[in-house]
């Protein structure tokens, strides 16, 4: 249940709002000291003392002057001090059990009271306000520790044009109301404090104007599940932005598993009509083998099909394009060559970290993008140039020329493999003309500002970036070349990322906006607004139906791609606060059910898609984390930060216990050493990126970090 403080709107009988029309009677700038010197006059007497050289008097004469300002100033501020300074003694003398819920009002009612202050001309007095419950050790603890960020950007509005102008403001007070949920217990005392009992108009005023309060059933929550869910710019989350149903299940064309299991169909065919036909059978066997094939990803209303996920959304709810055959040929091999050997990793058999460092990078490197094979690596530096690297010892492929194209079988299955030029290929009948268009890196140029984000498709066939120009390009890994610009941001685009088949791509910008692209269309498909908040990462779920998205309000939201049936504007299908600062990076589960955060302020935050709940927090690392990745069985979470070092997580035990009702620690922070396996360090590396193969080993990668004057030089 919701309270709306605002009495046009709610019943009578709520007392909150039986002085929604009283007007706060503020005492406005005195003018009653009679020896108090206009401005001009004041700087015409200095200047006069100045020329003299009367510097004594000068200086007396500022002190008398500062003494009598002060006096005038603080008859306006003064009802600001003291009603918050009432309620944080009020808060002070709650019992332990509930004190922490009535203590979420005190920061933003310190920030609206602020900005009153600036907006009303009493820019002085709003610093003086500020500075007194900023510098205060008990509030810098606990209410502002969840805040600091924005508690910089409020010091530095000083005016009424810079409030004006102010996105965070936007936010803050246009965006919505700030959202607090309180037992009802907690909100009957309330209601005695601000309306029977009559001491702070002021504070009743702000409340009605800019908070909604949500009851919650039963007592109190604990302070340590109410600290971890606090940081959003507005509050917390209302409970109803969170009920509508999410199919966050796997599609079953893409499910691995059923390729997996489909592989002895395959072999057992192989072999009964070798047996039976023998060699004069061949013919018949590859032909049975490709229907085999085809029948395999095609079927859509046997008895097996229809046995889905209740939770997996319909196969035609998001269009997505079939499977091409050499698609489909690859995703078996891939399975019968890697997955086959995929290393189980656990407690007792943890893996290695194969690390690539790079060099003279520091400052000039600002994202990193790996091929899903691991084969291929691609770097977006901050001279607008992107760089891209083979891996293992072959060359990067090239698409063979027009001339020798003409010559190729094109009914031939294999068709894609014979149009490009490797240094691998048995048929050297051109290796001297091969080897001299094939290279170990190559370099992309296009961008007229620092690349900001990479992806890169599934099968290596395309390059996504994203820049400060506010563009995304499409590269082609074949001819290596700029297929299309994007247009459509109008400020810098921060990430961009494929979805999970190819066909679909999302974008989030610096213009408020994340957008859903295609690749075979110049123009945006749908666009998410997100009020007055930057939009600075995002995710694709696994069934390509939902994309996760970070802003500067520090809200974790995930969208649905359907298009809205009304024609509205498209809002969030699940909301997520909690971080309390900028976050990262985002990952969901193999299984779709859970999405991971992580970011600026350390937390590993682990959530439930069904719902929109915390499950819970992992902490260990001690600066920004700004990669993350899950084995491909989504048994281990691995993460890399800035403090130097990699740490592997067990993942699926954490997740185990949490359906057995074996984790203690729901909605709490979960202590490291419960979970976590190992760390590995690094000697002055920042990883920026991890990955974990088809066969499930590690591969990390960084910017190495010189060592500064004040880490180098000896201790005396």
């Amino acid at each position: 249940t919701s309270v709306n403080l605002n009495g046009t709107n709610s019943s009578p009988s709520n007392p909150l709002n039986q002085t929604s029309q009283q007007r706060v009677s503020i005492p406005p700038r005195t003018t009653s000291h009679s020896s108090q010197i206009p401005q001009e006059d004041y700087a015409k007497i200095l200047r006069v003392l100045q020329e003299n050289n009367m510097t004594e008097s000068m200086e007396i004469f500022k002190k008398e002057y500062q003494s009598l300002f002060n006096k005038s100033i603080s008859s306006y501020s003064e009802p600001y001090f003291t009603a918050l300074d009432g309620y944080i003694a009020y808060v002070q003398d709650q019992p332990d059990t509930s004190r922490h819920e009535f203590s979420q009002l005190i920061y933003p009612l310190f920030v609206h009271m602020y900005l009153d202050l600036v907006e009303k001309d009493h820019s002085e007095e709003a610093q003086r306000f500020f500075m007194n419950y900023v510098r205060n050790t008990n509030l810098q603890a606990t209410v502002f520790a969840a805040h600091k960020d924005d508690l910089f950007r409020i010091k530095s509005l000083v005016t009424k044009e810079q409030i004006a102008q102010s996105d965070y403001v936007k936010s803050f007070r246009h965006n919505g109301r700030y959202w607090i949920k309180l037992c009802n217990a907690s909100l009957e005392l309330l209601d005695q404090f601000l309306i029977k009992q009559q001491k702070y108009p002021l504070l009743t005023k702000i409340v009605q104007a800019y908070f909604q309060l949500e009851i919650n059933d039963g007592s109190a929550r604990n302070a340590e599940t109410q600290r971890l869910l606090s940081g959003g710019r507005l509050g917390e989350i209302k409970t109803e932005d969170n009920t509508n149903r999410m199919y966050y299940g796997l599609l079953r064309d893409h499910d691995l598993t059923r390729i997996l299991q489909h592989k002895a169909l395959l072999s057992s065919s192989a072999g009964g009509d070798n047996e039976d036909g023998g060699g004069d059978d061949q013919p018949s066997t590859s032909k049975n083998r490709k229907k085999l094939k085809k029948d395999f990803f095609n079927q859509r209303q046997s008895k097996a099909s229809l046995k889905v996920d209740q939770n997996a959304p319909a196969l035609t709810r998001i269009p997505i394009p079939e499977l091409r055959e050499h698609e489909r040929t690859d995703l078996i091999n891939t399975f019968q060559e890697d997955y086959s050997r995929m290393l189980k990793i656990t407690p007792d058999t943890l893996p290695s970290c194969c690390y690539y460092t790079l060099l003279n990078g520091y400052l000039e490197i600002n994202c990193l993008e790996i091929s899903e094979d691991s084969t291929l690596l691609a770097i977006g530096g901050k001279n607008s140039s992107i760089y891209v690297y083979s891996l293992n010892r072959k060359k990067l492929v090239t698409m063979k020329l027009p001339s020798e194209l003409e010559r190729l079988d094109k009914s031939n299955e294999h068709i894609y493999e014979q149009m490009m030029t490797n240094d691998d290929s048995k048929d050297n009948t051109n290796s001297n003309q091969d080897s001299d268009i094939l290279y170990n890196q190559r370099t992309l140029c296009g961008h007229t500002g620092p690349i900001y984000g990479l992806s890169m498709s599934r099968e290596k066939w395309f390059l996504l970036s994203c820049s400060e120009d506010s563009t995304i390009r499409l590269w082609s890994l074949l001819t290596w070349s700029c297929l299309i610009t994007f247009r459509g941001h109008t400020q810098p685009v921060f990430d961009v990322q494929f979805g999970p088949f190819g066909h679909y791509f999302a974008s989030c910008s610096l213009d408020k906006t994340a957008r859903l692209w295609c690749i075979e269309h110049a123009q945006t498909l749908r666009i998410y607004t997100d009020g007055c908040n930057d939009m600075e990462a995002l995710c694709f779920h696994p069934n390509s139906n939902y994309i996760a998205t970070s802003s500067s309000d520090r809200i974790v939201k995930i969208w649905d791609l359907l298009e809205s049936k009304d024609g509205q504007q498209l809002k969030p299908l699940r909301q997520m606060s909690g971080h309390k600062l900028n976050v990262c990076i985002m990952k969901f589960s193999r299984d779709g059910r859970y999405l991971i955060s992580t970011g600026y302020d350390r937390q590993i935050m682990i959530w439930d898609c069904s719902n929109g709940s915390l499950v819970t927090c992992l902490l260990g690392h001690s600066d920004a984390i700004f990669s993350m990745d899950l084995s491909r069985d989504g048994s281990i979470l691995c993460t890399g930060s800035a403090d130097f070092s990699i740490r592997i997580w067990n993942f699926s035990q954490l997740i185990k216990d949490k359906d057995d009702g074996k984790l203690e620690t729901v909605q709490r922070v979960t202590p490291s050493a419960k979970y976590e396996l190992v760390t590995y360090r690094t000697k002055r590396t920042s990883t920026t990126l991890i990955h974990f193969t088809r066969r499930n080993l590690l591969l990390g990668f960084g910017v190495f970090i010189p060592p500064t004057e004040s880490t180098t030089k000896p201790k005396a």
